[in-house]
């Protein structure tokens, strides 16, 4: 096995499974880029990684070349498709590796044992001596204890995602916790949890004792919630189809309701009192803010 990078000019990189941790996971392969869509919160947590310093690189197995259900030149359109849904968020990766080799695979030329395919660590490896990363300093994300394991192996630290969607349609697949570092509900909060660990190596050396598996994110700050509202307007318009959510259809009912009450003030103007007007006015303010409140929590999600 080669030895971990860990030169003095190495730099940190975030390695990220694909499927279940960048992308909806609905169908057990996907095979096809209308197939593809990115869950929220993935550009914003790509976005804070890269602002930390970290390269960003996708690490996936995919079986679905060796069982002849997709050729190189499909996953190379899909992973064309998941990059320009990133760079419409603002992010570009830094590499894509994937392993298409399974011991039962139905394609002769795929089939056979790898160092490349998770659980082990041939990937990270690779990508380790190609892109000059420090192992030692990276961190391996994913949704499945191979991508832990991987990490583990490589040297890095990880977390894995826990997703209750996802275990409860494949229980075989549930995390175990056992293999991983730090454990999250999405890759919003593993972002943060990655940032955390690594902007305040001094006090965590300063605990007394083990940090528990469990780690909340820090509380966000004003500025970085303006800062995603704003992109998210400059991106309203090429941004990808999102999933439908009740909370989704609430905020776009309540903004009829600001909306009206911003004609009936003007409308009334002429009309009603200075009290009535004022009434009015605030009332559409309280539900603007709720329209706020409830976008942010679907994207916190």
């Amino acid at each position: 096995m080669n030895e971990p990078t860990n030169t003095t000019d190495a730099k940190p990189a975030v390695f990220l499974d694909r499927d279940g941790t960048l992308n909806l996971d609905f169908v057990e392969y996907v095979t096809k880029a209308e197939d593809f869509h990115l869950l929220d919160g993935v550009g914003q947590a790509l976005r804070r990684l890269h602002a930390a310093g970290y390269l960003l690189v996708v690490i996936t197995n995919q079986a679905c070349l060796g069982r002849g259900l997709l050729d190189e030149q499909g996953l190379e359109k899909i992973h064309e498709h998941m990059q320009k849904l990133l760079a419409e968020q603002g992010v570009t990766l830094d590499g894509i590796y994937f392993c298409p080799d399974h011991p039962e695979a139905t394609v002769e030329k795929y089939r056979r044992q790898s160092n490349r395919r998770k659980p082990e660590p041939g990937m990270l490896l690779e990508a380790a001596e190609q892109l000059d990363i420090d192992l030692s300093k990276s961190w391996m994300i994913g949704d499945n204890p191979n991508d832990a394991q991987a990490g583990k192996r490589a040297g890095c630290r990880t977390i894995l995602l826990r997703r209750p969607e996802l275990s409860e349609r494949k229980p075989t697949k549930a995390p175990d916790t056992q293999h991983a570092d730090f454990t999250a509900e999405n890759l919003l909060e593993a972002a943060e949890i990655v940032i955390e660990q690594d902007i305040s190596p001094a006090q965590e050396q300063q605990e007394p004792t083990k940090r528990p598996l469990r780690q909340r994110p820090t509380q966000l700050d004003s500025r970085h919630i303006l800062s995603d509202i704003l992109r998210e307007l400059r991106h309203q318009r090429i941004a990808p189809r999102r999933e439908f959510t009740v909370g989704k259809m609430f905020a776009g009912i309540i903004q009829c309701a600001v909306l009206f009450c911003l004609v009936m003030t003007y409308v009334g103007f002429s009309h009603w009192t200075w009290r009535a007007l004022w009434v009015c006015l605030t009332i559409g303010l309280v539900l603007q803010m709720m329209v706020v409140a409830l976008l942010l929590a679907q994207r916190s999600r």
